[in-house]
């Protein structure tokens, strides 16, 4: 009989933040890293409008991994390139909810970025940077691991030397 053995676990971190909610939605969250970061929800939501809500923070974040994979992967393929500017959407819809949850309950079901980098690299050198690095993006792996794969438009723009 065969035995299946576990991937060994690499690089395993574990991320801590506290978050402090004084009174209604609104958050104040210490990220332990010397930042905090405040989340909040507009006035229909029940919130008080001021600061961007977690969902945004979500959709944010999505973007924002994305360029730090895109200049990762560039500087290890020697990869010559410019400015990066990300267009990010995220699609949520009310998913049927337990009982107690009628109205539904929210879900990310889609995501769509539109990356244009400036670049004079070719196509085929372009391309593979795309694929190493939306394969490299944790954030886009949730999607992807929710059965969502998000979808990547990229653009190369002339690089002015």
């Amino acid at each position: 009989m065969a035995v299946a053995k576990m991937k060994e676990v690499v690089g395993r971190k574990v991320r801590v933040v506290d978050i402090n909610c004084p009174e209604g939605v609104r958050c104040e969250v210490d990220t332990g890293d010397g930042h905090t970061v405040i989340t909040d929800e507009p006035e229909a939501r029940g919130g008080t409008n001021t600061a961007t809500s977690p969902l945004m923070y979500f959709t944010t974040s999505l973007g924002a991994c994305q360029n730090v994979q895109i200049v990762k992967v560039a500087e290890a393929m020697r990869f010559k390139h410019g400015a990066i500017n990300i267009h990010v959407e995220t699609t949520t819809d009310l998913i049927d909810g337990v009982e107690g949850n009628a109205n539904g309950v929210m879900h990310f079901v889609g995501a769509k970025l539109d990356i244009e980098i400036e670049t004079n690299e070719s196509p085929e050198k372009l391309q593979r940077l795309a694929d190493l690095s939306e394969d490299r993006c944790p954030v886009g792996r949730l999607f992807a691991d929710a059965g969502f794969e998000p979808e990547c438009n990229w653009t190369a723009v002339p690089l002015k030397e």
